[in-house]
Formats: C-alpha cells, structure tokens, sequence
C-alpha cells in the first residue's frame, strides 16, 4: 500500500474537482486498480432523481454504463443496499454469499461478467447533510489479498476524496433544500391535487411537476 499520507496532503490542498478525480483515480490506480466509478447522492442511493445524483467512472467497459441505465438494470443493484447495511468494504465477489439476491439481482450481476471487469471493492463513503457516496474500485480477474489494514486504508482514501468533493460543491442539491417551485408543488400535492392539475396552477409542464 503506498502513498495515504502524501494523498492526504494532495487532497487538501485542491481547488477544483477535475483534479481531485485525478489525483483519487492515481491513488487507486497506484495500488492496481484498472476500474474506478464513484456516485454522490443526497440520502438514499437512488436511480431515478438525476439532479441529486452525480456519477463519473473510469476504466469502465464501453457501453457497460449505457446498458444498466438504459435497460434500468441499475435498479436491481445490490450494491447500494448491501452498503447501506454495513460500515466495511466488500468484494463484489462476496455479494451472493452476503445477502438473499432476487432474479433481478442476480441478472444486474450477469450483466456485469458479461463485460469481463472482474473483480472489485465497493467502498462507501459519507458526508454531511446525507451526502453520501459509493466507490467501486475493479482490480480486473484476479481478486487481490489486502490485508485488513490495507482495505481500510484503501477506506480511508475514499472517504478523504469523498469529503473533498462535497467541499468543492457547497452548492449541490440537497434533499432537505427545495426550492420556493418546488415547495409549492409538495403543498399542492398534499392537498390532494393531480400532476396534471399541479401544472395548471402553476403554468409548467406535467413532466416538470414529476421531475419536482
């Protein structure tokens, strides 16, 4: 394992995210990682609510990110629960044995030996006002023997990067931060009204109203 506090020092000291994932993937690289994908989201690691989600990924198979978003396979991920449930990182080789898995599961799972990645850590990260985060690091076929110490300092730079990140972006959206449209809309729909009725009174598309 090489280099956690020199990244602490790399960390710290940028100013723009373009260089924090630059600097995180060259950490993670430098200790045999071939794949790199990370997702920020306010509270729960949900798919379908893309101004409180952000995802950027390195190293992943063409198409491979089309395919579980466009087919909504993403949906079936086992991941993001599996994270939710425990503090420690986890090979996704382990998965089956770790948890009951659903048809659809095991099908998200298929999809991706379909792309040969291999094997990998899901990492999970957290940060204020539930900004948290998953970081999946693939380490191509052969599955690496860390020891506990280096697992959790393979840990530890996750999260430093994580932190990073929500420093750098004070103003991404946050769930318990809607706007004055917004707001407008829930008191509406607490009140019983349709969608469709929703937009009438406040002169925007129905399409809006959902994404609200």
């Amino acid at each position: 394992m090489t280099g956690l506090q020199e990244q602490i020092a790399r960390v710290q000291g940028i100013m723009d995210t373009d260089t924090l994932w630059t600097v995180t993937r060259d950490y993670f690289y430098a200790q045999g990682a071939t794949m790199l994908a990370y997702r920020h989201f306010v509270g729960r690691a949900e798919y379908d609510l893309p101004d409180r989600m952000m995802v950027v990924t390195e190293g992943v198979p063409n198409g491979l990110v089309e395919k579980l978003f466009n087919e909504r396979l993403l949906l079936a991920n086992p991941i993001p629960d599996l994270a939710s449930r425990t503090s420690d990182p986890f090979f996704w080789s382990d998965i089956p044995s770790m948890t009951a898995l659903l048809e659809s599961e095991e099908l998200f799972l298929e999809t991706l030996k379909e792309f040969r990645i291999g094997d990998g850590l899901a990492i999970q990260v957290f940060g204020p006002m539930s900004r948290n985060g998953i970081v999946n690091v693939g380490f191509g076929e052969t599955r690496p023997a860390f020891s506990k110490r280096e697992l959790k300092e393979l840990q530890l730079a996750a999260q430093l990067s994580h932190l990073a990140y929500i420093r750098l972006t004070p103003d991404f959206r946050q769930g318990s931060q809607m706007t004055a449209r917004e707001r407008e809309g829930l008191e509406w729909i607490a009140k019983g009204k349709s969608n469709s009725v929703i937009a009438e009174i406040l002169g925007i598309s129905a399409h809006t109203v959902d994404t609200h």
